[in-house]
Formats: structure tokens, C-alpha cells, sequence
């Protein structure tokens, strides 16, 4: 399945739009309400630099990056059926809560996710208008599921990339299901699976400053 199955990105804007526009004329009850114009919303998206592939978050976290929060957006029960490691359970209903937003840190990369694309993306045009940083997961947790939980080797005339890229997914299923990391070398190659593409800078804590 491709990406472009899963995520529609026009559907995906057309939606920002309509969310960004809404919330630009009625901000009641946002907390440190912004102003984000649909035309900004739509740039986002089309420039990616709205979310981050099950790949990017695979590499996050195996790095036990400490500027990561991973929030789950769907209900506490499908949470306790399957989540992704460390990630933290604030279903969308909930999001806004006082309690919840608390959470929500600046000084924390957050990266929202649900089953598939919708409510994350609803969710990032709501925390944006509120002037909270965050990214989408691609594709959602059934991506996930299908890419790095239970990766599908490539043909044999499979290019180099797309051999490297199931390496590195393979070898997170293992951490994620075994706690370890098993690198499979193709033989034609000996070049171990890629860095992740996104990298995140590292976010000040309130006690780094200085007087």
C-alpha cells in the first residue's frame, strides 16, 4: 500500500483549510489563540512539514530522544489494545482539556496520531491555532502497524532505497516486538539501513537558561 493511498493529501488540505478557517473566526476557548491563515495550513502540508513518516518516528524513538511525546488520540481502549511505544493517551474529545494541555510542553516535539489521517490532522490545525507546535504521523497507527510491526520484503527488482528502507523497518519490528535490533543484510548490498530523515533540534528546558 502506498502512501498516497493512505493519506490523500488533497482530502488532507481541503480539511486544514476548512478547520483553520473556522478556528479564525471563532478562537473562543483557545488557549493563546493564533491567527494561522488557510493559505499557511495548506503550505504545511504541501511542504510536509506538518507530520513525520512511521520511519522518522521508528528512529525517534529506538534513539530514546528525550524531546519526544507521542500522543494517542483515540479512545483509552483502543489505546490499551496496541500503541506505539511511549506513547501517551489523550483521546481527541479530551484534547483540549485544561488537564490535557498541561501535557502538551513546548518544550516537547509532539507528534499526534490516530488510527489513520483524519483526527491527527484535525488535531494539528486545532494545536497550531493555539500556538502549540506539533506533527502528524503519517499514515497513523495502521501504517505503522503495516510498515514497521509487520514489514513486507521487496521484490527481487526492488531498488537500493527500497531495500535499505526495509532493512531499517525490519530490524525496528525487532526492537519493537523483541526489545533488540537484528540487522538483515541484502547480499547484494553491505550498507547498513539509512538514518532517519527527520531529526528534531534539541528544545531549551526552562532550567537550561541562565539568570
Amino acid at each position: 500500500m502506498s502512501l498516497q493511498n493512505i493519506f490523500n493529501r488533497k482530502t488532507a488540505v481541503l480539511l486544514l483549510i476548512i478547520f483553520g478557517v473556522l478556528l479564525a473566526i471563532s478562537p473562543a476557548g483557545m488557549r493563546k489563540a493564533t491567527t494561522l491563515s488557510p493559505r499557511e495550513v495548506a503550505s504545511s502540508v504541501i511542504n510536509k512539514s506538518d507530520h513525520v513518516t512511521a520511519e522518522d518516528l521508528a528512529a525517534l524513538i529506538i534513539d530514546k530522544d528525550p524531546n519526544l511525546l507521542i500522543v494517542d488520540l483515540r479512545s483509552a481502549e483502543e489505546y490499551n489494545q496496541f500503541h506505539i511505544e511511549g506513547a501517551i493517551n489523550i483521546p481527541l474529545s479530551q484534547l483540549f482539556e485544561e488537564e490535557s494541555l498541561e501535557m502538551l510542553s513546548p518544550d516537547y516535539n509532539i507528534v499526534v496520531y490516530s488510527n489513520g489521517g483524519t483526527h491527527s490532522a484535525q488535531a494539528w490545525v486545532l494545536l497550531k491555532q493555539m500556538g502549540i507546535d506539533c506533527y502528524t504521523l503519517l499514515g497513523g497507527l495502521n501504517y505503522w502497524a503495516e510498515a514497521i510491526m509487520n514489514p513486507e520484503p521487496p521484490d527481487d527488482l526492488a531498488a537500493d532505497s527500497e531495500i535499505l528502507q526495509y532493512q531499517f523497518r525490519k530490524s525496528a519490528s525487532g526492537y519493537f516486538k523483541n526489545g533488540n535490533i537484528t540487522i538483515e543484510q541484502d547480499t547484494r548490498e553491505s550498507t547498513p539501513p539509512p538514518a532517519p530523515k527527520r531529526t528534531f533540534k534539541r528544545k531549551k528546558k526552562s532550567g537550561d537558561e541562565g539568570c
